[in-house]
């Protein structure tokens, strides 16, 4: 049984999303592929625009047989731990043999070699990183720029937002001492081109769906996907100013000694944070008053999303020991049973719905906070089964 991973958000699941997973079997020669999935809120720190089960069953149609929930504790992380979040889940598993990715270079010896330097990095490269900080840059070109010029390669070659995500899957497989072997697949849109087309950027679909442009809905997302966007959009999407409100009423509640224990807060920033806020009128706003080349805009929404979401420091767990089902194809009930199995011999849950399930806690409260934001009855959580998709679908 030839089993290959992936780690996405589908947020929304779009062409470009299926050609990988179409690509991701072609060159692996899977039988299956497992698709781990953020829930209701996705690494930007921002509420998913389409609900869990919707994107899972867009995946499931156009090319997913499984695809199980990457757990909130790992999906509103940095990119090392959301990695480590992904490749944690597939790993316990036991039976992935292969982790697919995009990446904006497919060179897999570079890659690798740029994943040991930053698994194993000196004082020098540590420094180069500092300096590109220093400089303006983001995260991830500071550090693509720092480990191609000690690889001696182009900037371009590692400063991508893509390469950096699978710079850091390559590095959790090293920290795992995973068996899985890396398969990437070169990326050849932008991650953020605004405009639609034939293999458009996720935030670009995410426009159209909030000005309601069904025909560039239409023209982005597979044809056995369409219907399922578009029951998703009219039953209610949660926009990215959705909690807005819910936000500000946290941080006029909450003391700084409270808001220095949200993830990602640390030396003084939750006074910067309750200053910001008393003029800030929306989340955007507010991230712009607080955000310095030191605090960028991402760490900074994670951490206003962690602090509206009750989360402290410590309720971040290292490793992932659970994950829910989303939805599967009926061919792949096999797999399931394999996986079910292997899981569990590995001290590792996956489970259904969350009812009983204690490490879904957190899970349980994103999806609640996700459907206040679309204006959606809370409870679903706990009746929802998994989508199952037929084979003569």
């Amino acid at each position: 049984m030839r089993v290959c991973g992936v780690i996405a958000e589908y947020d929304p699941f779009h062409r470009g999303h299926e050609r990988h997973l179409r690509l991701a079997r072609e060159r692996t020669g899977a039988d299956y592929i497992v698709c781990v999935m953020s829930g209701s809120f996705t690494q930007r720190g921002l509420p998913a625009l389409l609900p869990a089960h919707a994107r899972a069953e867009m995946a499931l149609l156009c090319g997913a047989d499984v695809v199980l929930q990457l757990p909130y504790a790992f999906s509103v992380r940095e990119a090392d731990s959301f990695a480590l979040g992904g490749v944690g889940v597939l790993n316990a598993l036991g039976c992935v043999t292969r982790l697919s990715f995009g990446s904006e270079t497919d060179d897999l010896g570079l890659l690798q070699g740029a994943a040991e330097l930053l698994e194993n990095p000196d004082t020098a490269l540590e420094a180069a990183i500092q300096t590109g900080l220093e400089k303006g840059l983001s995260f991830a070109a500071a550090q693509g720029r720092a480990v191609a010029k000690r690889l001696n390669v182009p900037a371009s070659s590692l400063d991508a937002p893509n390469t950096a995500l699978a710079l850091a899957y390559l590095r959790a497989l090293i920290r795992l001492d995973s068996p899985m072997e890396p398969a990437p697949v070169l990326r050849n849109s932008d991650y953020h081109a605004g405009e639609l087309d034939v293999l458009p950027s996720a935030s670009a679909v995410r426009s159209a769906i909030l000005r309601g442009d069904w025909a560039g809905m239409r023209s982005a997302v597979p044809e056995k996907a369409f219907p399922v966007l578009q029951k998703a959009v009219r039953e209610g999407v949660c926009p990215p100013d959705g909690l807005d409100g819910m936000l500000r009423y946290k941080l006029l509640m909450s003391a700084p000694e409270e808001i220095a224990q949200w993830p990602g807060m640390g030396e003084g920033l939750e006074m910067r944070v309750l200053k910001a806020a008393e003029s800030a009128v929306s989340r955007e706003a507010l991230i712009d008053a607080i955000k310095t080349r030191r605090y960028t805009r991402g760490r900074i929404s994670r951490a206003l999303c962690h602090g509206m979401m009750g989360v402290n420091k410590a309720d971040l767990p290292e490793f992932p020991v659970s994950a829910r089902v989303l939805g599967f194809r009926e061919s792949a009930r096999p797999l399931l049973r394999t996986m079910q199995k292997q899981a569990k011999e590995n001290g590792f849950s996956l489970y259904a719905r969350p009812a009983k399930e204690e490490t879904a806690l957190l899970d349980c409260r994103a999806d609640d906070l996700w459907r206040i934001g679309a204006g959606l009855p809370r409870g679903e959580t706990y009746r929802i089964q998994p989508v199952i998709i037929g084979e003569s679908m």
